[in-house]
């Protein structure tokens, strides 16, 4: 199908407007409190060195989509909010000389200007990327924005080809965000043995109702997923050819188990609820629900052979998940005993969580909270599920995202 048909129809049923997040849609409580808050994280020291040495930034947006990467980038908390008690965001939205955002779609692009029209600085450029940067012209920016995989629309070639130019069209030092496709993503065992090489037929049926999920009613598109090998490999190759140095300062696999995709079973046979369940935690009206956290990923023991190193890593994660879990569990549960064995046979990065949240548990009353669970430990619980996935060594593409950041001198 037409690259842009999917999104036509999914601007019109308002998918992409400015709402609020939730329990389900495009916008729900994991992309707001665990993938964009890794986002943020993630791209927040480049942003603080930039600030160094100038007053305003130049920020264009790779597939900006109606323009959420304006939103995300401006409301990026201080590293120290103690120190920084009367600053809420390290750049506001009048510290961005010019926010331009380039995407295939025209509706995209008209709701996006009709998301901004009240900022003079943000633009909106319809153009095609996998034709290469259209805005070679312009005056340089600092950072060269993409987030939600919206590169891995592009074929190899493409984006190496795009990457490169954005590398010649940077002057003194700027920043290059990836945001594409982990090949290893448990959501698609089906992948893991192809390339980056390999158009990989995908669909946001995600943001369509159940009973219009039916594999045959779907829109399909082409994406390409990496492992993080491959994407250095492009990343050194279009650094040589601009003649720059490129350094990689991040490189992360995001959303592991709360990819869209664990909640369905278009690419896999086994279905979770893991997103379902983690944006209840995040909900302020839900009371505890233990059975839905735990995951089942035995199916990727058919996979195991393929990559040795992701699959361990994501076993690891698992194991750290699943102790969560079942310490919560046991706390629920009264079984002290249990909590007690579980806290102290569990490994160095886990320990003071788990303390800090059986604290929690039975500390309870001293929270003026109507429902103690949803208001306190419930989000919790999410937070040390998301910062263990944080704390991961750099990324081998073991997550629906494999996030990046490239910092580029001359």
């Amino acid at each position: 199908m037409p690259r842009t048909e999917f999104y036509e129809i999914a601007v019109k049923r308002g998918y992409y407007g400015v709402s609020e997040s939730g329990l389900f849609g495009k916008k729900d409580n994991v992309r707001k409190y665990w993938e964009d808050i890794f986002i943020k994280q993630a791209i927040q020291p480049a942003i603080e060195r930039i600030l160094e040495h100038k007053d305003k930034i130049r920020v264009v947006d790779l597939g900006c989509g109606s323009g959420e990467g304006l939103e995300l980038l401006t409301h990026i908390p201080p590293n120290s909010p103690v120190k920084t008690a009367n600053k809420e965001f390290v750049i506001t939205e009048g510290d961005i000389e010019i926010y331009k955002g380039i995407d295939i779609s025209p509706a995209m692009v008209e709701q996006g200007k009709q998301n901004y029209a009240r900022l003079a600085h943000a633009e909106f450029v319809q153009a095609d990327l996998s034709e290469g940067f259209p805005l070679l012209n312009d005056d340089p920016y600092e950072i060269y924005f993409s987030s939600y995989a919206s590169l891995s629309h592009l074929g190899y070639t493409e984006l190496e080809h795009l990457t490169q130019q954005i590398f010649s069209h940077i002057s003194g030092r700027g920043y290059m965000v990836f945001d594409l496709h982990g090949r290893y993503s448990p959501e698609w065992p089906k992948y893991w043995t192809k390339d980056c090489y390999s158009p990989l037929p995908y669909t946001m049926a995600y943001l369509l109702p159940p009973q219009e999920q039916a594999p045959e009613r779907l829109k399909w598109f082409d994406v390409t997923c990496y492992s993080g090998s491959e994407l250095s490999e492009l990343i050194e190759s279009a650094a040589k050819a601009a003649g720059k140095k490129g350094k990689i300062i991040t490189m992360q696999d995001r959303s592991i188990f709360v990819g869209r995709h664990m909640d369905t079973s278009l690419f896999k046979k086994q279905k979770h609820q893991i997103r379902a369940e983690v944006n209840r935690l995040f909900e302020r009206d839900y009371r505890e629900r233990m059975n839905g956290l735990s995951l089942d990923i035995d199916y990727l023991q058919d996979v195991k052979d393929v990559n040795c190193p992701a699959w361990t890593r994501i076993f690891d994660y698992y194991n750290l998940w699943q102790t969560v879990v079942n310490m919560l569990q046991a706390l629920i549960n009264a079984d002290n005993a249990e909590v007690k064995r579980i806290i102290e046979s569990s490994c160095e990065k886990l320990t003071d969580e788990l303390k800090m949240l059986a604290w929690l548990y039975r500390n309870a009353d001293r929270f003026p909270a109507i429902n103690f669970w949803a208001s306190v430990m419930g989000p919790q619980v999410a937070c040390v599920l998301r910062n263990l996935e944080f704390s991961l060594p750099q990324g081998l593409g073991c997550g629906h995202g494999l996030f990046c950041i490239v910092e580029i001198e001359k």
